[in-house]
Order: structure tokens, then C-alpha cells, then sequence
């Protein structure tokens, strides 16, 4: 709930923003080709359909004349095409002339240029330099030549093509005077419509691209968020794994303090095993039986059960920080009668003390007695 809280309230991306700008706008582009593309093709349609009604009607209306007119045109249409193929031939060959008389001139120079250096130069008579600049205009002109010679044959052949079809043009005509004037409208008509569906179908094709276009951009923008959207995730996988490591911690500590603990019970079972006195054993053993959990700072109380315990004998053992045993033998002092209702006793961590010469079976010390320290007491319920 929290993480859903937090990953709502950060701040978006600015780069998301810019691909989705990107995608919306990539998106309306590609509607509206679309549209427009559907017209074009819906108009290009209805164009071919009227074309191809009018052409039967105009077929009808004037009769056998088209039939016998038609090689007219055809040949017509034929000698249009050759002239074009003539022109695009001959800018060849002029381009090719001019890249021979070029390559000439620089196979000119660089023999010039060696003339003067075979003159001039005392005993030099070939420079590197001079040789290579000869050599590349060398190449130059036999590779303009060829080009040349290609564009020739090319222009030639269609200039004869061109020819052909004009002459067959020139004699229809004379022949088919008639039947070429009463067919005109048909074959006018014919060119419009051939003219309006040529326009039609090169929009379509633009169309067509723009669309192709637009798709590449849409496609290239949800690339990119898919991108920024797993570069986010990893970024909040990082940071949550960076947050879980103080929790792993603690949780480590804590198992740490728990096995601690652990210990110095076994150490106190040991204890009681290895004490000589049944007496001691006992009060041991039940003084372990009613002690309360620890907690988890470093001042712990030792529980001390009157019932079982000795008032003129008194035996505390304190756990260190490492959960080891310190025991120490201390005087016997008297403690004060407990008052009815009061099972146990806690005494202060600065109080604390070992009972060596209980547990370990040495003779208690005979020093003199020690002043009885304070205890807290404490109700049970």
C-alpha cells in the first residue's frame, strides 16, 4: 500500500511525456492518411468506372471509326515514346562527349607538364607525380571512349526507331484522314481518363508512403516507452532492495541476540549438571524454570524464587554480553524477610553476583560480611 503510495507520488518521467506526445501525434497522422488513402483508392475506382462507361458510350456513338483509326494512334503513342527514348539518348551521348573531350585535355597537360620537366630538369626526365596524373588521364580517356562509343550506337538506334515511327505516322494519316477526324473525341476522351487515373495512382502511392511513414514513427516511440518503462522498474527494484537491507539487518540481530541467549541456557543447564549438591542442583534448576525471557538491552534482572532459596546463602550469576558464565563468591549476607504475597525477588544488575562456592563446591569465604544489598521487588501476579 505504502510502495503503491510512494511509486504514485513520484514525479513522471519528462521522457515519457515526449513519447507519448510522439505516439498520440504518430497516431492521428496515421488515421487520417489512412482516410485519405481509402478515398484515393475509392476515387480512383470511381474514375475507372466512369472512364470505362464513357469509353463503351463513345464506342457505340461513332461506330466502326475507332476501329479503323486505332493503328494511327497506336503508332502515334509509339512515336511519342521513341522521341522520348531519343532525347533521354542523345543527353547521353553528350554527356559522354564532354567527359572524353575532358579526359583529353588532362592527358594534354600531363604530357605538357613532362615536356618542361624533360627540358628544364637537369637528367630528370620522369617524375612520380607527373607519371601518375598520365596515367589517371589515361584511364580517364579510354573509359570515356567506351562510354561514348555506347551513347553513339544508343542514339543512333533510337533516332532510326524515331524515324520508323514517324514515317508510319505520316502515312496513316494521309490514308486515314476520315476515319482519324470522326474518332478524335474517343481517343481525346480515352487520353483524358489514361492522364486523370496516372494522377490518381501516383497519390495513391504517396499516400501509401506517408501511411508507411507514420507507422515507423508510431512503432518507434512505443519502442522507446517500452524502454523507459523497464528502465523505471529496474530503478524501483533497486530502491526496494536497497530499502529491504536495514530490515534484514535487524532481523539478522535479532537471531543473533536469540542464539545468545540460547547459549547461556545450555550454559546453565550445564551448570546445574556439574554442580556436587543436590540442594544447589535443585534451586538452580527451578531458578532456571521460572526466569523470565531477557530483554533485549544489556541491563538484564535475575529472578531469585524465595521458596527455594537459601536466606542465608544467596547465589546470582550474571550472563556477559558474550553469553559466557562469570561466577564470584561473595559473603553470605541475611536477607529481609519477604513480605507475604511476594514469591520473587529482582535484583539490580549492579548488584549482581556469582555463587561459586555453591556451584563449584568451594568452602564459602570467611571474610567479613559483606553490607546486604538493595533489591527491587516486584508483584506477580
Amino acid at each position: 500500500m505504502n510502495d503503491s503510495a510512494a511509486e504514485c507520488s513520484e514525479a513522471l518521467d519528462p521522457r515519457v511525456q515526449i513519447e507519448l506526445e510522439r505516439l498520440n501525434t504518430a497516431t492521428d497522422e496515421i488515421n487520417r492518411l489512412e482516410v485519405e488513402l481509402d478515398e484515393a483508392r475509392l476515387a480512383f475506382r470511381r474514375l475507372l468506372a466512369e472512364g470505362h462507361l464513357r469509353i463503351q458510350q463513345l464506342t457505340k456513338k461513332l461506330g466502326t471509326s475507332v476501329h479503323k483509326a486505332r493503328p494511327y494512334y497506336e503508332a502515334r503513342f509509339r512515336a511519342n515514346i521513341t522521341s522520348q527514348e531519343l532525347q533521354t539518348a542523345t543527353v547521353a551521348y553528350d554527356k559522354a562527349n564532354s567527359a572524353h573531350a575532358a579526359a583529353r585535355e588532362m592527358v594534354y597537360l600531363a604530357e605538357q607538364g613532362l615536356a618542361r620537366l624533360a627540358e628544364g630538369g637537369a637528367g630528370v626526365t620522369l617524375d612520380p607525380a607527373w607519371q601518375e596524373m598520365l596515367n589517371h588521364a589515361t584511364h580517364r580517356v579510354n573509359q570515356a571512349e567506351s562510354d561514348r562509343a555506347h551513347a553513339t550506337v544508343t542514339q543512333r538506334t533510337r533516332a532510326a526507331a524515331h524515324r520508323a515511327a514517324s514515317t508510319l505516322v505520316h502515312q496513316l494519316q494521309s490514308s486515314l484522314k476520315r476515319h482519324i477526324a470522326k474518332s478524335r473525341p474517343y481517343f481525346e476522351e480515352k487520353a483524358r481518363i489514361n492522364t486523370a487515373l496516372e494522377a490518381q495512382k501516383a497519390r495513391i502511392q504517396t499516400l501509401e508512403e506517408q501511411v508507411s511513414e507514420a507507422k515507423q514513427q508510431y512503432s518507434s516511440a512505443l519502442r522507446n516507452l517500452e524502454r523507459i518503462s523497464d528502465e523505471i522498474h529496474k530503478h524501483r527494484s533497486r530502491r526496494q532492495s536497497a530499502r529491504n537491507v536495514p530490515e534484514i539487518d535487524r532481523s539478522t540481530t535479532t537471531d543473533t541476540a536469540s542464539d545468545t541467549n540460547t547459549t547461556s541456557s545450555d550454559k546453565l543447564d550445564e551448570l546445574c549438571d556439574s554442580s556436587t549438591d543436590a540442594s544447589v542442583r535443585e534451586w538452580l534448576r527451578r531458578a532456571a524454570h521460572h526466569r523470565p525471557r531477557p530483554p533485549t538491552d544489556a541491563d538484564t534482572w535475575t529472578e531469585i524464587d524465595l521458596d527455594y532459596s537459601s536466606p542465608e546463602e544467596v547465589g546470582v550469576f550474571t550472563l556477559s554480553r558474550s553469553g559466557s558464565v562469570a561466577p564470584r563468591t561473595i559473603a553470605r549476607a541475611r536477607l529481609p524477610t519477604p513480605t507475604p504475597g511476594l514469591r520473587s525477588i529482582w535484583i539490580t544488575p549492579v548488584r549482581k553476583r556469582l555463587v561459586s562456592s555453591l556451584c563449584l563446591g568451594v568452602a564459602p569465604s570467611r571474610r567479613a560480611p559483606s553490607p546486604a544489598p538493595a533489591y527491587r521487588r516486584r508483584h506477580l501476579d
